[in-house]
C-alpha cells in the first residue's frame, strides 16, 4: 500500500512562533520600571503578582519604545505567516509568580495574537503549557505513542529572554513554579486601524 502513497499533508496547523530576545538593549529599563510599578493580585494568578489594567500596559512607556518596535516587528511577520489584516499591539502588562505560583487554564477573548515575553526565568521556571482545541473531538482515538500528530498537550520551557506568539484562542496555563521572581510580560494585540477602514 505505501507505494500508492502520495503525499501526507498538515491539515489545520496551530502556529506558534519563538523569538530570542536576549541581549536586548530595553531589558534592564524594563526590569527597571517593573520592580517599581504597583502590583495587585488577579483571579488567574495564585501566588504572585500582576500589573494588569485591561487597557494599556508597560509596553506603553516612553523608555521601551525600542523594544516596543521589535515586538511589533513579530507580531508583524507571525501576522504575515497567519496570512491576516495588519495587527498591531494592544493591551500589555507583567505577571511575577511566587513560588508556588501558577497560571489557570484561560484563552484571550477578543485578541487575534498573544504573546509571553520572559523577562526573568530562573533556571526551572514553569513551562507555558498549550491544550489543543482538538482533544473533545478525539474522544474515540487510542494512541500508543505522542507524536505531532495527536498530542493533545505541548509544554513551551520558560527561558529567560524568550518571546513566544500563538494564537490567542489557544488555551494555556502554568503548573506550579518551583522557584521565586518568574516574570513574564503578556500582551494580546488589535487589527490596525487601517486594516478596518478606520
Amino acid at each position: 500500500m505505501s507505494e500508492y502513497l502520495k503525499k501526507i499533508m498538515q491539515l489545520f496547523p496551530t502556529t506558534v512562533m519563538l523569538v530570542d530576545l536576549t541581549g536586548h538593549p530595553c531589558k534592564e529599563k524594563l526590569l527597571e520600571i517593573i520592580d517599581e510599578t504597583e502590583t495587585k493580585d488577579h483571579y488567574l494568578l495564585t501566588k504572585g503578582k500582576s500589573s494588569f489594567e485591561g487597557n494599556g500596559g508597560i509596553l506603553f512607556h516612553p523608555d521601551l519604545e525600542h523594544l516596543r518596535f521589535d515586538i511589533q516587528d513579530s507580531i508583524k511577520k507571525y501576522s504575515a505567516m497567519l496570512g491576516t489584516f495588519p495587527i498591531q499591539l494592544a493591551n500589555n502588562w507583567f505577571n511575577v509568580m511566587e513560588p508556588g505560583g501558577a497560571v489557570n487554564p484561560h484563552r484571550h477573548e477578543g485578541s487575534i495574537i498573544s504573546g509571553a515575553y520572559y523577562v526573568r526565568a530562573p533556571e526551572g521556571s514553569a513551562s507555558l503549557h498549550f491544550s489543543s482545541p482538538l482533544k473533545p473531538l478525539r474522544m474515540n482515538e487510542v494512541t500508543q505513542h505522542a507524536n505531532d500528530y495527536n498530542e493533545g498537550e505541548h509544554d513551551i520551557p520558560c527561558m529567560e529572554d524568550l518571546l513566544v506568539l500563538f494564537p490567542s484562542w489557544l488555551e494555556h496555563y502554568t503548573n506550579e513554579n518551583p522557584n521565586d521572581s518568574r516574570t513574564v510580560v503578556s500582551f494580546n494585540t488589535d487589527y490596525s486601524k487601517r486594516s478596518q477602514g478606520i
